[in-house]
């Protein structure tokens, strides 16, 4: 690998940024819409979306070890405000009146009508998985400086699992699904990406050190950054 230049904070110009921020906030809206869809993979029951979100993961994980937690972080902001946006555009369209001759309205409302609960928990389940998980990526990158990235990888994956089922099932489903059911759901979720984690994680870590030789630059967030 080549030799790479310190960088703190925003005092450098990303090449590829807005490449990769469009790819994470297709990968965002995927994810919403596979959210519909529970599919079986050998035998086990697991949301459409588990490999988009995956990749989504991934994503962060990649653009906050190479440009930072500042900017990964104002990318999750406008990606929130892009899944608000799709949301109320799709159960808008969903109440509206069909126009005469549309034979499919009944599939589409059976669809992408959705409570406002549901909506409300993958939204908030979705954006404080993607902060938590940039998050620690950047301090444990600080901490170890820039070593171990398939332990950081892991671990900040994992935690932000965490707060994704515990989060979104808990909002969703509390009191209407029996708490076994609502634990047991979580727990397949964990594993499920959990395990898509450790099988990508080579092509991550060879991903990151590609664009950060692209880039030229060793990012650090240094500077002690919130939530």
């Amino acid at each position: 690998m080549k030799q790479l230049a310190v960088a703190v904070g925003d005092t450098w110009e990303p090449k590829a940024l807005p490449y990769l921020a469009m790819a994470l906030m297709a990968s965002m809206l995927i994810t919403e819409v596979l959210n519909l869809k529970f599919v079986e993979v050998f035998g086990i029951s697991v949301i459409g979306s588990q490999i988009s979100f995956v990749i989504s993961l991934v994503l962060a994980d990649v653009l906050t070890e190479v440009y930072g937690y500042r900017r990964v972080r104002r990318l999750l902001w406008a990606g929130l405000a892009c899944l608000v946006v799709y949301a109320t555009f799709v159960q808008v369209t969903v109440e509206l009146p069909p126009a005469a001759g549309y034979a499919n309205n009944d599939a589409f409302r059976a669809l992408f009508s959705q409570s406002p609960r549901i909506v409300f928990a993958s939204l908030l389940a979705y954006f404080v998985t993607e902060r938590t998980n940039s998050y620690i990526m950047s301090r444990l990158k600080v901490r170890y400086h820039a070593r171990f990235f398939y332990g950081r990888a892991v671990t900040s994956v994992g935690i932000a699992q965490l707060v994704d089922v515990g989060v979104f099932y808990g909002i969703a489903f509390a009191g209407v699904m029996p708490l076994s059911s609502i634990l047991s759901a979580s727990m397949v979720s964990w594993i499920a990406v959990m395990a898509c984690e450790l099988c990508v994680l080579p092509i991550t870590k060879r991903f990151a050190r590609r664009l950060k030789e692209h880039e030229g630059v060793e990012h650090y967030d240094f500077q002690p950054v919130s939530m």
